[in-house]
């Protein structure tokens, strides 16, 4: 298919943390930094929507904004075991954010991020996936988060990769049926034509008494086919203290993204 993504992948991201969280994920593929996102991602990976249902009311309401907030800004960790269709290690660090700018000179908190990849057997498809931050000056990434919402930011690289809209900060009160969207966006992978197109959405789920589940699940489908390209869902714990513990991401590709790969489940585990 013409313009699908080749090696470094985007997400994370993201990271993944995306939503890195969400995911930076980082902006490859496997970050969907958000990596808060990203993930990751995502990235890796966000919308201020929350709500509950009859189960939270003996759950904790906690602060996601200010413990997202201070997840990105301080640096953190998704470091763990790949497994499923790939398998090995990773090690993956985001510095503290500094303010700067964008490439396209808009205010932006940056963090540099590096990734250390170890694989056992891999296929051409892990071999790309995981690929250590290659291409990159010194095997560091530039990870840009709105000043704002402290989400991810389009990056302003030409030819262009993620481009975000909508992006929504994350609510100062949640508990067990929270959700919400973070932003979404169009991906170019540094091509004329846009390839994806996504969301980032988040929820809260039960965990314990004095902790909650915080979901982050980056959704891209194939803009040509309309056909679902991956999902990738980053689950966190959601601290009393509005810290972030980052506990695993499971990555479902499908074959219409995968480059004759067939549909494929990764698993990390942090």
């Amino acid at each position: 298919m013409a313009n699908e993504p080749t090696n470094n992948v985007e997400f994370e991201q993201k990271m993944d943390l995306y939503m890195t969280p969400i995911s930076a994920t980082s902006k490859k593929f496997q970050k969907s930094h958000y990596t808060i996102g990203l993930d990751l991602l995502t990235t890796v990976a966000l919308a201020a929507c929350g709500g509950g249902d009859s189960s939270s009311s003996t759950a904790p309401t906690l602060n996601l904004n200010a413990a997202q907030k201070a997840y990105v800004t301080g640096g953190f960790s998704q470091s763990g075991e790949i497994s499923g269709y790939c398998e090995g290690s990773k090690i993956q660090e985001f510095t503290p954010t500094v303010s700067g700018e964008s490439l396209a000179g808009l205010p932006a908190l940056i963090a540099n991020e590096t990734e250390k990849d170890t694989l056992v057997d891999p296929t051409p498809f892990c071999s790309a996936f995981y690929n250590s931050n290659a291409g990159q000056p010194d095997g560091i990434e530039k990870i840009y988060w709105d000043p704002a919402t402290i989400g991810l930011m389009t990056d302003g690289s030409n030819p262009p990769n993620y481009v975000y809209s909508d992006l929504q900060s994350f609510p100062t009160s949640v508990t067990v049926g929270s959700k919400g969207t973070a932003s979404t966006y169009i991906n170019y992978f540094g091509g004329p034509e846009p390839v994806t197109k996504g969301a980032l959405t988040w929820s809260i789920e039960a965990d314990s008494p004095t902790t909650l589940t915080w979901i982050t699940v980056d959704t891209a489908t194939m803009i040509a086919t309309n056909e679902l390209a991956y999902t990738s869902t980053t689950r966190y714990r959601l601290n009393a203290d509005n810290t972030v513990t980052a506990l695993d991401k499971v990555v479902d590709a499908k074959a219409a993204f995968t480059q004759g790969a067939g549909d494929l489940v990764i698993y990390e585990k942090y």
